[in-house]
């Protein structure tokens, strides 16, 4: 069987390109129907297909671009496109690319999608990609089985051997169990110069390490890849009296190995054995539990299955830290670079307790990377180390201990963010004030009025010009418009009264009092005693 995947926006074209053909008996199997390229893309890793059926204009991501980063991530399937007549251009590009052909939309029928299907296989069969299927019971028994683990394992369909295939399980895996294997083959020291064609070379690596060395452990193995940097390793028990002392003498060569040659730490998760294939579901659940355990504990030990795992990634799965949002929302807004931090340490306190699962991990941390990074980008920060992948950062990150400290240094640069952001915000908010003062000192100007116009509380603006002046609000109001007193007192043009008005006192009687308070001198006395000094 071919493996197909239909990808197009329009419900109605999907529903037609299935229903157009009875595909298994031109050896295919519809594997997925997508919406669009970005989600295809991220099937592919997953279904793995032979060729993908795919409409070349597309709202996310369209076929060429679709096609371009398959053939980027090194997958090779045969692409036939989808196109209307006037996209010419489109079609030649795709062509280009290696398309093996195109179908207009309006012209599609039964003969000419067999027409291009027989190229697409044609296409498959060169490049050695067609993997044979236990549902035509093609291929040799170990095909079979590989196929039939890998249905129920990474395409989860609830796929039922027939007899002769459930039979040659039975006997080659009276009792099985499943090791799940996990590569951090994107550790932070090589991130930026590990490629995707290095991750994928790499993996391919391992793959026959990994297959090589079964051998040497236990009689039989399937070995199935699981994402992009994870391995299911079925594994047969037959003979073995301690698999427990077998499995853990593999899994200290295999991380000698990968140490040796990438430097890359790798998690190994064991389930429980079964003695019977149909319950392997429950394994992968087992393994998947274990692996969290190893997420969680960094002493690089093989983790085997046991109840406290399964409550622990039961507990994991229920993580959550979205109840902080809120709080955390006013916290930045306001630069309270204290609190920012107080709360911060209380979601690392909650990873520490709760222990989360890698997935919970990068999805909290990224969730919470991007929410406030947002509040800071409408800002205008543009001080702040902005991150283009974070997700794929933290999946880089080795075990749960890295990503406590990956969080306490977001903390903390945000933290500076909000203290920078908060001082050039003082500053500005200073600048204002004293422009504003300087321009409008012969009015009465009052602390209520300016917090009302910069919009921001009294007691913060009675703060911030403490900080920067040294002086109270009104003090320094005060202090200028006596300073500007003297200068029209200077000019003798004035009668006190008239400059009490001038500068917004209530009356001449204030005017005199606070003059004489910051100056020594009365409004007269200060008059004469510059008449005195001009003319000595």
């Amino acid at each position: 069987m071919y493996r197909i995947m239909i990808v197009d926006d329009e419900p109605l074209i999907l529903a037609g390109v299935t229903s157009l053909l009875n595909w298994e008996e031109h050896q295919c199997n519809i594997v997925r129907k997508a919406s669009n390229g970005k989600q295809a893309l991220g099937l592919m890793e997953t279904l793995q297909p032979d060729i993908v059926i795919s409409d070349i204009k597309m709202p996310v991501m369209d076929g060429i671009s679709f096609m371009k980063a398959s053939i980027e991530n090194g997958y090779t399937a045969s692409f036939i496109l989808l196109t209307n007549l006037e996209e010419i251009s489109l079609i030649k590009e795709a062509l280009r690319l290696g398309a093996v052909d195109y179908l207009v939309k309006l012209e599609l029928d039964e003969k000419a999608l067999i027409a291009a299907l027989e190229r697409a296989k044609d296409r498959c069969n060169l490049t050695h990609r067609r993997i044979p299927a236990m549902e035509d019971g093609e291929g040799t028994t170990d095909q079979r089985i590989h196929n039939y683990f890998r249905h129920i394992l990474i395409s989860d369909r609830d796929t039922q051997p027939d007899e002769e295939l459930a039979a040659v399980i039975r006997e080659h895996y009276p009792v099985l169990l499943l090791m799940l294997i996990h590569f951090n083959y994107e550790f932070e020291g090589a991130a930026e110069k590990f490629t995707r064609a290095d991750q994928k070379r790499t993996m391919k690596f391992a793959e026959n390490i990994i297959h090589e060395m079964a051998k040497g452990f236990f009689d039989r193995s399937c070995l199935l890849k699981k994402e992009q940097n994870s391995f299911i390793l079925v594994l047969s028990l037959e003979g073995l009296a301690d698999y427990q002392q077998q499995a853990e003498t593999m899994s200290v060569k295999l991380r000698q190995a990968m140490k040796f040659y990438f430097q890359g730490p790798v998690s190994i998760a064991v389930s429980r054995p079964v003695g019977e294939a149909d319950e392997i579901q429950d394994l992968l659940y087992q393994a998947m539990s274990a692996m969290n355990d190893t997420y969680c504990d960094d002493s690089g030990q093989i983790i085997f299955y046991s109840e406290n795992c399964r409550e622990s990634f039961r507990h994991s799965r229920s993580f959550n830290i979205n109840f902080l949002k809120k709080e955390l929302k006013g916290i930045i807004r306001r630069n309270d670079h204290d609190s920012f931090s107080h709360i911060m340490n209380q979601i690392i306190e909650l990873f520490v307790q709760c222990r989360p699962s890698r997935a919970q991990a990068v999805n909290a941390c990224s969730n919470l990377y991007y929410f406030i990074t947002f509040l800071l980008e409408e800002r205008k920060e543009e001080n702040f180390p902005y991150i283009l992948d974070v997700a794929g950062q933290l999946n880089r990150l080795s075990d749960l201990n890295a990503v406590i400290a990956w969080l306490e240094r977001f903390r903390d640069q945000v933290a500076e963010a909000l203290v920078i952001c908060k001082e050039s915000r003082q500053d500005k908010y200073m600048e204002l004030i004293l422009d504003y003062i300087r321009e409008h000192y012969r009015e009465k100007i009052t602390l209520n009025q300016m917090s009302s116009m910069l919009n921001i509380s009294q007691g913060y603006l009675s703060s911030t010009f403490k900080k920067n002046t040294g002086k109270n609000f009104t003090d320094y109001v005060t202090e200028v418009k006596i300073e500007k007193a003297k200068e029209l007192i200077e000019t003798y043009q004035y009668m006190m009264y008239e400059v009490s008005d001038m500068l917004g006192f209530d009356t001449q009687y204030y005017f005199s009092a606070v003059f004489k308070k910051i100056t020594g001198y009365t409004p007269k006395e200060y008059e004469n005693l510059t008449i005195k000094k001009s003319c000595s």
